[in-house]
C-alpha cells in the first residue's frame, strides 16, 4: 500500500484505500492527484522524500477527506499548493459545509466525526492554475462538482465515478447527489473504452476498459429505482422510505450510514418525481411520495 507504480510518460499512481495520480512535472516537481486522509499522510511524505520529489501542487477532484485529508500535513511538510473547482474550495474551508449539506441542515453531533470532513485554510487555487499537461473534466453525480483530471499522457483520473461489483453488492447505495450526473459520468467513462487510455477510478482496479463495471453501476442504479417505485406503491414519507431501503437490502443503521444514504435516497426521489414516475404531496402536514400510475 502507497507504492508508486508508473502508468506512461510522466504519469504515476500511488495505490490505498483511495488510488492517488502523481504527475512529474521534471525530475524532481511533482503533483498530487488527490490525497489520503490525514492519518496516512506520513506515508504519502516518505514516498516523496524517498523518491526525491518535490511536491509543487495537490489537485482535490473534490473535497470529501479520503481525497483531501492530508492536505494540511503535505502543505505544513512541502509547502505545495492547493487546486480544487470553485465549489470544492468552499466545502473545503468549512468544516460543517458538507455534513450540513448531506442532511438538509445544521448538522446532528452525532454526524460530525473526522472522517465528515475537512477544514482547509490555506488559500487554493483554481483549475485555471493547472500546469501544463494536466486538463480537468467534470464528473457530475458523486459529489457537487467533482471533476476528473486527464495528463497529457492519455491518463484519466476519474476520482469516485464508479464502483467495484464488490462494493456495490455489499454496500448497495453508493453516495450520489445528482442521479443524471452520475449516469452522464458512468456513459462518458464507457466511452473511452477502446482508445488506448488510462482509466484510474479512486476505489477501483486501474483498467483501459471500464464499460463493464459501468454498466454493472448504472443497472445497481436502476434496481434502486426499482425497489424505491416498489416501496411508494403506497404513499410514504422521507424516513419510511429509507427504512424500507434499509430493511429491503438488510443494512444496519448507523448516523452516518443513515446521514450517506438518507441523502442519496432523497437525491433518488427528486429524480424520479423529476421524470415523472412519481409525485409529492402534502398530507397531514406531512411530504408524501407516491408511485405514478401510467
Amino acid at each position: 500500500m502507497y507504492e508508486l507504480h508508473h502508468l506512461r510518460g510522466n504519469t504515476y499512481y500511488i495505490d490505498g484505500r483511495t488510488n492517488l495520480g502523481l504527475y512529474k512535472l521534471n525530475d524532481e516537481d511533482v503533483i498530487l492527484i488527490d490525497v489520503p486522509t490525514r492519518n496516512a499522510a506520513p506515508a504519502i511524505e516518505t514516498l516523496l522524500r524517498r523518491n526525491n520529489f518535490k511536491l509543487k501542487f495537490i489537485v482535490n477532484t473534490h473535497s470529501h477527506p479520503d481525497h483531501s485529508g492530508a492536505n494540511e500535513y503535505l502543505i505544513k511538510q512541502t509547502g505545495c499548493k492547493i487546486i480544487a473547482s470553485r465549489i470544492e474550495r468552499a466545502f473545503l474551508r468549512n468544516n460543517k459545509l458538507d455534513i450540513g449539506f448531506l442532511s438538509g441542515g445544521y448538522p446532528l453531533d452525532n454526524y460530525d466525526t473526522p472522517l465528515m470532513h475537512v477544514d482547509e485554510q490555506h488559500d487554493i487555487l483554481s483549475f485555471a492554475h493547472l500546469p501544463d499537461g494536466l486538463r480537468s473534466f467534470k464528473l457530475p453525480g458523486h459529489h457537487y462538482d467533482m471533476r476528473g483530471i486527464r495528463t497529457k499522457d492519455g491518463v484519466y483520473f476519474v476520482a469516485d465515478s464508479i464502483c467495484t461489483q464488490k462494493l456495490i453488492d455489499k454496500e448497495h447505495i453508493m453516495l450520489i447527489y445528482d442521479i443524471v450526473g452520475y449516469k452522464k459520468s458512468l456513459n462518458y467513462i464507457s466511452g473511452l473504452a477502446g482508445k488506448n487510455h488510462i482509466l484510474v477510478p479512486s476505489h477501483a482496479p486501474v483498467s483501459y476498459d471500464l464499460s463493464s463495471l459501468a454498466n454493472y453501476n448504472l443497472k445497481k442504479i436502476e434496481e434502486i429505482e426499482n425497489v424505491i417505485i416498489k416501496i411508494i406503491e403506497n404513499p410514504k414519507s422521507y424516513d419510511e422510505i429509507i427504512a424500507n431501503i434499509f430493511y429491503h437490502y438488510n443494512l444496519k443503521i448507523s448516523y452516518n450510514k443513515y446521514l450517506l444514504i438518507g441523502s442519496t435516497i432523497r437525491s433518488y426521489l427528486a429524480y424520479l418525481t423529476h421524470i415523472g414516475k412519481a409525485k409529492c404531496y402534502f398530507s397531514n402536514n406531512i411530504l408524501l411520495f407516491e408511485k405514478v400510475i401510467i
